[in-house]
């Protein structure tokens, strides 16, 4: 006994783990001094009322209740419950115990029915977490995991499950082995769904029924002819894609809903139209009466990653409809781009796509030249241009930030040569690339900084405007002033403008948002599905609200500027064309989709979505129809850029209060993410190029 040290107050605990958990744990494995026995399909769990009450209400109004399983000892879930491992209903009731749960993909679907029955949210939470956030919703189970999480309330899970449905039913999930699974009340609601066959055609429904039926004829017989008039439903008299002399009532590529379009409703009409359908393997030999165009409209589109390691070109024919291969060797096009440089932003014009390249960000990038990948489409062939700069005594530039894809680096063709936006010196500037001489030239924008996002148009090949948000300090976090400007250049007299043109009133912020800044008979506008048109009145120098509104689509991405420079998983981009603008959505994996929206249209016209998910950029151009014709048209989903670039996440066993991250004490590595070297192998010997 201390003589010189007197306590008054002493709290004295024992572990908790230690001399409750474990020795009711125990007592489950025993039977010893518990109060209920769960019988499941023969096999009983032992458990104590209090526990099982205080976490599953549906335990907790059995016990409390006025019911017949108030008053035995002896529960039997065998009927009510139906799962396929009668382990998971054990892991569950240690949950109760112990509060963890380890998920996996093969328990997780019984843990779902379990939860559900019990009416345990917490669990079903830690499943919808172990789907969404941790990439276990993909292309193979998201037919499966739809009618799981509507039958059992997991709504984010079954929203999820749609989306990726609808975007991949055409090209991939029609395809495979999964859908032939698929009980008949499941494969009617997608069949009778317009939203999941509305880019599939009509011969590709009907081998679809062919495969459901032949995988179990004598059970599935019965449905063949139901499920016949329920594709027949979606014939419809609208063409796309059907050669000249082929009558405009047999459609091939465009399922519709019938209430939505003119039809006639006669069998006969509706059997010539299938019969049509069917037989449209003969239209390529019939001769064409009608005159085709020289060129078509397309978008070209570009899939990369940051660090170059998948590279791959795409061309969409916007009057057929189709996705097509541009036969470009990504191999060489990787050998001639420089080191720590990826694509940054693309233009089309005439028979030339030109790619600006800028540094693979954050990593450093070469301040002597500026890099352009010119692509002949007519040839396919692919040259590097480097532009040096005219001053050889201040030869330093920057481009404009390279991490968001809704606004990319600003680049526009105008008389003969290519435009930049960027910054030299801390103040931004227009830079001209001359294409002859294959030097730049750099001109200040009057009254502005650092200019980090940046967005520019074209009016008679002369005048270029430019929309800009400039700030002046070190970075976004570390600055003292935030701005947004305009201004308009001449080409001819290499000037900008002397009188002054206020900027449209979005603030610096929401100038990350979609926007598009195009020019449309003679006239400056900015389009935001869904808002009003601005448009430059360039008489009194200011911005005037039409209005006209652009569509929205139903599924386009909402987007904050804070998850646009953070979120690189979700993207939307927007290109325009002569008469409308092309948006392309991805909220999640898998879930591409792309919308034509126009002020001549209703509403927003849904196109086929691309083959690829990871769009990197997009842009408008026409190509010739005779080359158009020679390209290999994409007809199943491509998860090569996915393949390549998955980098597997090791998830340690959780020890957080509430939910499934990892402890920092088990992670794998020290970095926060794993790192793949083979995808980001730099090469940091950095050799200084001067050639004066």
């Amino acid at each position: 006994m201390s003589q010189y040290v007197k306590a008054e107050k002493k709290l004295f605990n024992k572990s908790v783990q230690e001399y409750i958990i474990k020795p009711l744990i125990k007592q489950r494995e025993t039977g010893e001094l518990c109060d209920v026995e769960i019988n499941l399909n023969g096999r009983l769990f032992y458990a104590h009322r209090a526990i099982l009450s205080l976490w599953s209400p549906y335990f907790l109004s059995m016990f409390t209740c006025d019911m017949k399983e108030k008053l035995t000892n002896v529960l039997d879930l065998s009927e009510s419950l139906m799962i396929e491992n009668d382990n998971v209903f054990d892991q569950i009731l240690n949950y109760m115990y112990t509060g963890v749960i380890q998920l996996t993909n093969t328990n997780v679907e019984d843990i779902v029915r379990v939860s559900d029955f019990l009416l345990m949210d917490d669990v079903k939470e830690y499943c919808s977490q172990f789907y969404l956030e941790l990439g276990n919703l993909d292309l193979t189970n998201c037919l499966r995991l739809k009618y799981l999480s509507e039958n059992h309330n997991l709504p984010l899970v079954a929203s999820a499950c749609q989306a990726m449905i609808e975007s991949r039913f055409h090209d991939h999930l029609i395809h495979q082995e999964e859908i032939i699974e698929l009980p008949s009340f499941c494969l009617f609601k997608l069949l009778e769904d317009p939203t999941v066959v509305k880019h599939t055609k009509y011969n590709q429904l009907k081998k679809l029924v062919q495969r459901w039926v032949a995988a179990d004829s004598e059970s599935r017989q019965k449905y063949q002819n139901e499920l016949y008039r329920c594709i027949k439903l979606w014939v419809c008299e609208h063409i796309c894609d059907v050669p000249s002399g082929i009558h405009s009532s047999c459609s091939a590529s465009v399922i519709l809903q019938p209430t939505s379009l003119n039809c006639r409703n006669s069998h006969d009409y509706m059997s010539a139209s299938i019969s049509c359908l069917e037989n449209q393997e003969s239209w390529t030999t019939r001769p064409k009466t009608c005159r085709v165009p020289a060129k078509l409209p397309v978008l070209h589109a570009v899939i990369c990653n940051q660090g170059m390691k998948f590279l791959k070109f795409m061309v969409y024919n916007i009057t057929h409809q189709k996705w097509l291969h541009f036969p470009l060797a990504s191999e060489k096009i990787l050998q001639i781009l420089p080191a720590r440089q990826t694509i940054g932003n693309m233009i089309s014009h005439k028979n030339h796509l030109y790619m600006y390249l800028c540094s693979s960000f954050p990593y450093p990038t070469d301040m002597m030249k500026i890099n352009i990948l010119v692509v002949d489409v007519i040839k396919f062939q692919a040259s590097l241009y480097s532009f040096r700069t005219v001053d050889f005594y201040n030869p330093c530039y920057r481009t404009t930030l390279t991490n968001c894809r809704t606004v990319p680096p600003a680049m526009v063709y105008c008389n003969q040569n290519i435009y930049i936006v960027g910054n030299k010196e801390g103040t931004g500037h227009l830079f001209l690339c001359n294409l002859h001489t294959q030097q730049y030239k750099c001109y200040q924008i009057p009254g502005t900084r650092f200019i980090s996002l940046a967005r520019a148009t074209v009016k008679d090949d002369r005048f270029i405007f430019l929309w800009f948000r400039f700030r002046t300090g070190p970075s976004e976090e570390f600055c003292i002033k935030k701005s947004v400007g305009f201004a308009m250049f001449d080409v001819k007299s290499k000037i900008f403008n002397t009188w002054d043109i206020a900027p449209p009133e979005i603030s610096y912020d929401d100038f990350a948002t979609p926007y598009t800044l195009c020019c449309r008979d003679n006239t400056v506008l900015i389009y935001y599905p869904g808002k009003p048109t601005l448009v430059l009145d360039e008489i009194r120098y200011k911005w005037i609200t039409s209005l006209r509104r652009l569509p929205s689509p139903i599924q386009m991405t909402k987007l904050n500027s804070e998850s646009i420079e953070t979120d690189f998983s979700r993207f939307q981009l927007q290109t325009a064309t002569e008469n409308s603008i092309f948006i392309l959505n991805n909220d999640a994996p898998y879930t591409t989709s792309m919308y034509e929206v126009s002020e001549s249209l209703p509403q927003a016209s849904c196109h086929t979505p691309p083959p690829i998910d990871s769009i990197s950029m997009v842009t408008s151009g026409y190509m010739a129809t005779s080359v158009l014709n020679d390209l290999q048209q994409f007809d199943r989903y491509d998860d090569m850029y996915a393949s390549t670039l998955h980098v597997a996440l090791r998830v340690s066993d959780p020890e957080t209060e509430d939910s499934g991250g990892t402890s920092n004490s088990e992670r794998d590595s020290d970095n926060e993410y794993e790192y793949d070297e083979d995808i980001y192998d730099y090469d940091y010997d950095l050799e200084a190029e001067f050639a004066f």
